[in-house]
């Protein structure tokens, strides 16, 4: 399984997020998500993302505020764990999913 994160800065990294789960804010609903129903994440990124976006698996893109505020990455070249906080973070690609 491998999954990128793009960070804001340009930098990225390979490897395995460990939060299992995920939820999504909508202007209707708080909806929640396994990781592997997600093929990837935009977090805000003014003027590209006014707030988040998710694109599930079946097709469906939500906008509004994802959570977990704090994402956990295993490096695959170390294995050493990362904490990002979402605020660093461009997007995440969950390249098992697609």
């Amino acid at each position: 399984m491998k999954h990128i994160i793009i960070l804001k800065n340009g930098e990225t990294l390979s490897g395995q997020v460990t939060n299992r789960e995920f939820s999504i804010k909508t202007s209707y609903a708080e909806l929640k998500f396994k990781r592997n129903e997600i093929v990837h994440i935009h977090f805000e990124n003014i003027p590209q993302f006014t707030q988040d976006e998710m694109l599930l698996l079946a097709s469906d893109v939500l906008m509004g505020v994802v959570s977990p505020a704090t994402i956990t990455i295993k490096l695959e070249s170390s294995g050493q764990t990362v904490k990002l906080g979402k605020d660093k973070i461009h997007t995440i690609m969950f390249l098992d999913s697609v």
